[in-house]
């Protein structure tokens, strides 16, 4: 009777889990966390283990990564929700053994353990093999075989591909599994095929440097490193290769691979892009159809307005309507020039940018508007910053953006209206542009909507648009863009852009 722990913050999902386990033969434990699914594994030593990915606290994907630390052999089933393919994908990356989408049916189930189950077999009659190999080699040669023969099915029906080639690239041993990715039969592999002919072109040299360096667990050693096969029929397949080099009397004497497909994994994983880009779309659509909605809104009060002070006739009433319909043209006309600065391609401009005549420029043109607001603009320029080279176009809108959303941040009662510009060079290898304000602070609740198209705190003065263009701008200029803020206190959002030569 093999142990299986079920890892769930829903007690509902454990209690049916449990049921359903307990009916199966399995001896069954639950864990409402992952910190207590870990303190189980240390006292009960489960086989299985399955465990939702999203939890509080510990979640799935670094659960199973603990798992894995505290014994590799453990199989490890993930539990997932409608929209967290991402996750597992990445969990099927960290060698999870399955997973199944809530909400779980018994046919899932029922597949995913007895895969777990298999996995489990596999390994436990290699390390029988293992064991007795110094027995095997003592009995007599008809036992010997016997063993042989076991091995060699134990390799050629294993799902992943097992290649094997000597120092001059030939192959000497060729599973099922690599029939499987490459077309080629086992023996049109051991025929005179090297192992250069399996990768695209050059890609066979950059594999076996990689073996030879650290970055992939080695040297000598090559784990999970991403590359790509070229099929019998010249398609060119994604795999995820792990290779060791072999020895004998402490001489070279060869190369095991192995090889798995990962042609599944990166469909799912654009069709992950795909929903994501649809719902990021519908969602954007959504935005912009309220945006437009309160628009018009305030233009047919206006016109109504209008419509009325024409009637009576009542010229201070005119006006007021009037003022109302140009405010929200004015507000669709800029909707409509934001929305295609966003959309636009990045810009293919590549100049010297003088990143403090620029933001000098800038306090400038808005001197007026800070005068207008009550608030003063001051300047901490570091000299003899190095050139940003890009578009200044784009350098110039972010430094806008930024200032003017600075100007806007005080409230009624924001005694001190300063915006400060600083412009720095971290470490030496960044060019760093703050900009300050004394304002009213970003609150907890929306710090982290900030970026996002459409979203504003301003109202009827905003669109929405200027952080996430300058957010865009700035990532097209090879820079990053953050912000620290207090509520009460101030906010200072952040530009750090790479020192580097132009190409």
């Amino acid at each position: 009777m093999r142990n299986v722990l079920v890892v769930d913050d829903e007690e509902s999902t454990r209690e049916l889990l449990s049921l359903s386990l307990q009916s199966d033969g399995y001896n069954v434990f639950c864990a409402e966390d992952g910190f207590c699914a870990l303190g189980l594994c240390e006292k009960q030593l489960p086989d299985i283990v399955l465990t939702d990915i999203k939890m509080p606290g510990m979640d799935g994907i670094e659960l199973l990564r603990r798992l894995k630390h505290l014994n590799p052999e453990i199989e490890v089933i993930m539990i997932t929700g409608h929209g967290q393919m991402e996750l597992a994908i990445q969990a099927l990356q960290l060698e999870a053994s399955d997973f199944i989408n809530k909400p779980i049916s018994d046919k899932a189930l029922s597949v995913a353990l007895q895969r777990a189950e298999q996995k489990i077999w596999m390994r436990e009659k290699l390390r029988e093999y293992t064991e007795n190999l110094e027995c095997m080699l003592k009995q007599a040669t008809d036992e010997v075989r016997k063993r042989y023969d076991f091995e060699h099915r134990l390799v050629h029906t294993s799902m992943d591909g097992i290649i094997a080639n000597d120092r001059e690239g030939n192959i000497i041993l060729f599973s099922e599994g690599a029939s499987r990715i490459y077309g080629y039969s086992r023996e049109e592999a051991l025929c005179g095929l090297k192992v250069s002919s399996l990768y695209p072109e050059g890609e066979a040299r950059r594999v076996k440097k990689m073996i030879y360096s650290q970055e992939y667990g080695g040297p000598g050693r090559l784990i999970n490193f991403e590359t790509t096969a070229r099929t019998k029929d010249g398609r060119l397949v994604p795999i995820l290769l792990s290779a060791t080099i072999l020895y004998e009397d402490d001489q070279e004497v060869g190369t095991v691979g192995y090889f798995k497909d990962l042609t599944e994994v990166k469909e799912l994983q654009a069709r992950l892009l795909e929903q994501t880009r649809l719902a990021a779309i519908g969602e954007a659509m959504a935005e912009v159809a309220h945006g437009v909605k309160n628009i018009l809104y305030g233009m047919k009060l206006g016109a109504y307005m209008v419509e009325k002070a024409l009637d009576q006739p009542d010229p201070e009433r005119l006006r007021k309507g009037w003022r109302m319909v140009r405010q929200n043209m004015d507000r669709i006309a800029r909707l409509s020039l934001e929305m295609l600065d966003y959309a636009r391609g990045k810009s293919r401009r590549r100049e010297a940018i003088p990143v403090n005549e620029i933001v000098e420029d800038v306090c400038r043109e808005l001197e007026s508007r800070a005068q207008e607001v009550g608030a003063e603009i001051l300047r901490d320029l570091t000299c003899d910053l190095p050139y940003l080279f890009g578009d200044p176009e784009a350098f110039h809108a972010c430094v806008l953006n930024l200032v003017t959303n600075a100007l806007e941040a005080f409230g009624q009662d924001t005694a001190v209206r300063r915006v400060t510009v600083r412009t720095s060079l971290p470490e030496g290898r960044w060019i760093g542009v703050d900009v300050t304000d004394t304002g009213r602070g970003i609150p907890p609740e929306v710090q982290d909507k900030v970026f996002r198209p459409l979203f504003t705190t301003k109202g009827a003065r905003g669109t929405g648009l200027g952080l996430a263009i300058t957010q865009k701008l700035v990532t097209e200029l090879g820079g990053t863009v953050t912000f620290h803020t207090e509520p009460g206190h101030g906010t200072t959002f952040t530009m750090r852009f790479p020192v580097h030569s132009p190409e």
